[in-house]
């Protein structure tokens, strides 16, 4: 079911007219301008995951390797990120638990930033398009951490190798089915 009110906003043609677009709620922007707006909120919520993947990869579930990307990162500012000697196996585990944890704080907060200033909700009452959301983002999700999983158990690549490969999996679906499935524009 299409709205027709969205259809109709025309492109800016001033830079007053965008910024105005920018700033207001998903009703509010071209699908342009919304798109931008998306791709924004996933960068911010690409940073929630990424820090609370590797809070939870360094502090709960531990899965760094000695050689792992993010372990020589800290290592070159001279913080020394404690890893530990496990088997591809439980490490690809632990990186599932970490991944999970990472999925709740990063899609929660995506969630609450495109209700209120991507996307127009009201499609569905809060909670089931707050359920809605989490399963668009679980099926990209779990496509991408079964990437990444298969990444570590049967090829060893690192964990934030593998960590990219899922990121890049998930986010190509999830515009579409929160537009389409979730929202109302």
């Amino acid at each position: 079911m299409k709205d027709e009110a969205i259809e109709k906003i025309p492109f800016p043609g001033t830079i007053r007219e965008l910024w105005r677009q920018f700033r207001g709620g998903g009703s509010a922007a071209h699908p342009f301008v919304q798109f931008f707006k998306y791709g924004l909120v996933g960068g911010m919520a690409t940073g929630v995951d990424m820090a609370a993947f590797f809070l939870a990869a360094w502090f709960i579930f531990p899965a760094l390797t000695e050689t792992d990307l993010f372990v020589r990162l800290f290592g070159a500012f001279g913080v020394a990120v404690p890893v530990v000697d496990i088997d591809q196996g439980l490490r690809a585990n632990r990186q599932l638990y970490d991944n999970l944890i990472a999925f709740i704080f990063s899609n929660t907060f995506c969630y609450i930033v495109n209700a209120l200033w991507v996307f127009q909700p009201g499609r569905h009452s809060r909670l089931k398009e707050f359920g809605l959301f989490f399963a668009a983002s679980g099926v990209s999700s779990g496509a991408g951490i079964l990437i990444a999983d298969v990444l570590v158990r049967m090829a060893g690549m690192q964990t934030s190798v593998s960590y990219i490969a899922k990121i890049v999996a998930s986010v190509l679906i999830n515009y579409v089915a929160r537009k389409k499935f979730v929202f109302k524009s």
